[in-house]
């Protein structure tokens, strides 16, 4: 396949059209789209729609399709499997700049997709809405960035250089220009939604975010962007709970916030999630984290199906609260199928463990996303894939009131709320009275109300429900707050850590191209001490 250089890391320009071989996206007959429409040398003639479509496909490949694997390890969810030889990437957490480079790469290039889409629809008012979407996708990818690396290729990024020369800039530079660009896009929406004579086009089925499922013609598009407000929000939020024991916002929380309501945000039952259609026609239209740890398109192993195992942690702090999601996130290794209801049924593996007799005939598999409504069939290959859970969004809301950000309810109901939405996630039976009976326990891990400290239980349930749903976002939380506090490192023979690392290195491509701007501290021997900014 052809590739050109646009900035310093290298484009497969087949990429940006890799959503279109999914016919859900377009809603229509096979060979609607004609790769003759698009010239393969100027991509900037790609059609907004085909673009978007195939940006937001490329966000989550990147966020579900294996880039995170590491942070479920390092989180206490998964681990290796005893029938492989360990990692020491792994279990000794020597890291180097040829690890997990995807998490970097992949996303400059899906950063790329958007930055087009940026300039294709500024040029165009019945593009508008295009141009909000992808601003607020930017800021999305921007974020994990920073989370990830701290300091990272901003300002000058997405211009085209030809020395691979690109400035590192400082990440709450970073994070404030992305909040001020979320509320832009917020504006933008909310300006044409609100104007009668506004010319722009509702993005509907090409919009494989919050308009999959709509037709060409579909009347829904107000509600589609309406969400997308909503998720530019909750985003927002995101921002400023990571920056709640360091960090310098440039709006006070107070007025960042004035005036939001609880449908400000992503509401229960409304997850930013993507599906251009996927399906187990080919591996290529799986849906990635079905691909990478359940199966493939020939019914038989995925990716990593065998690799990856129930970090004992996990499987502990399942069953030491009575928590009915442990058999709707690993596999029971025995029992006639279905969620497990039998705690013995689920076992675990301790990260880094050396025993000889973990095969994975007695240590469970990861299903991870759970099972279908009712809790009889697991989610298939063609389940949406989640970038940002609305569990995930009333978490951030109940967190933020209690620190007095949001006024609107109490943390309290936002909590239970949070809690009963996970599990109807995962489709747990009878998932709002099981919920309900969970945090209704005398149990200062589960019950808000009768915990002494808030914050403790709120983070340790969010770092309960993000498991195989968005680690990044949990070893977030533990970096940020120290929940949970009693999270394990590796049990393998020579590891002198003493606590998971705080970041990953730079990938080599950055090194070798662009050494010249890499700041210091992002090296793999740095991973266990360089911190991100809003760390204390």
């Amino acid at each position: 396949m052809k590739t050109t250089t646009i900035f310093k890391r290298k484009v497969t320009l087949g990429l940006l059209f890799t959503a279109v071989i999914f016919t859900g996206i377009v809603g229509c007959k096979k060979g609607t789209f004609d790769i003759n429409d698009v010239n393969p040398n100027a991509p900037a003639a790609a059609p907004a729609k085909y673009t978007l479509s195939s940006a937001l496909v490329g966000t989550t490949n990147l966020v579900q399709g294996g880039n995170s694997d590491v942070f479920e390890n390092w989180m206490g969810y998964w681990t290796q499997s005893g029938g492989f030889t360990s990692s020491t990437t792994y279990v000794l957490y020597q890291l180097t700049s040829n690890n997990f480079t995807g998490n970097f790469d992949n996303a400059y290039l899906n950063l790329s997709n958007y930055n087009l889409l940026i300039k294709t629809a500024s040029k165009d008012p019945t593009l508008a809405y295009y141009k909000a979407i992808a601003t607020i996708m930017q800021s999305y990818v921007y974020q994990r960035l920073v989370d990830m690396y701290n300091s990272v290729p901003y300002s000058q990024a997405l211009i085209i250089n030809s020395t691979f020369s690109y400035k590192y800039d400082e990440p709450q530079s970073i994070y404030n220009s992305i909040t001020a660009k979320l509320d832009s896009a917020v504006a933008i929406i909310n300006s044409n939604l609100s104007n009668p004579l506004s010319t722009a086009v509702f993005p509907l089925n090409y919009d494989v975010m919050f308009g999959k499922g709509f037709t060409a013609t579909d009347s829904r598009g107000k509600t589609e962007m309406q969400n997308w407000v909503k998720f530019a929000n909750t985003l927002k939020l995101k921002l400023y709970m990571r920056q709640t024991e360091k960090g310098s916002p440039a709006v006070a929380p107070a007025t960042a916030f004035s005036g939001y309501t609880a449908d400000s945000f992503l509401p229960a039952g409304t997850d930013a999630s993507v599906n251009p259609g996927y399906s187990n026609a080919a591996d290529n239209q799986l849906n990635p984290f079905y691909l990478d740890v359940i199966g493939n398109a020939q019914a038989s192993n995925g990716t990593n199906t065998t690799y990856w195992r129930a970090n004992s942690y996990g499987v502990n702090f399942y069953k030491n609260n009575n928590d009915p999601r442990l058999g709707y996130i690993y596999i029971p290794t025995k029992g006639s199928g279905g969620a497990a209801t039998d705690p013995t049924a689920v076992q675990g593996r301790a990260y880094g463990s050396t025993s000889g007799t973990e095969s994975n005939t007695v240590i469970s598999a990861v299903l991870g996303t759970g099972y279908n409504a009712g809790g009889t069939t697991p989610k298939g290959p063609g389940q949406d894939a989640v970038l940002l859970p609305a569990f995930e969004s009333l978490f951030l809301q109940a967190e933020a009131i209690q620190r007095g950000y949001l006024t609107y309810s109490t943390a309290a109901t936002v909590y239970d709320a949070a809690v009963a939405e996970s599990f109807r996630f995962l489709g747990v039976a009878n998932s709002a009275a099981a919920a309900a009976t969970y945090t209704g326990q005398a149990n200062a891990l589960t019950n808000y109300s009768v915990a002494p400290n808030k914050l403790t239980t709120l983070i340790t349930q969010k770092w309960a429900a993000l498991n195989s749903v968005d680690p990044l976002e949990s070893y977030s939380d533990w970096r940020r707050l120290g929940i949970p506090s009693d999270l394990p490192v590796s049990i393998y023979p020579g590891n002198t850590a003493t606590h998971i690392p705080y970041r990953l290195p730079y990938p080599v491509n950055e090194t070798t191209l662009n050494g010249a701007n890499v700041p210091a501290g992002g090296s793999g021997t740095d991973a266990l001490t360089s911190k991100i900014f809003w760390m204390k």
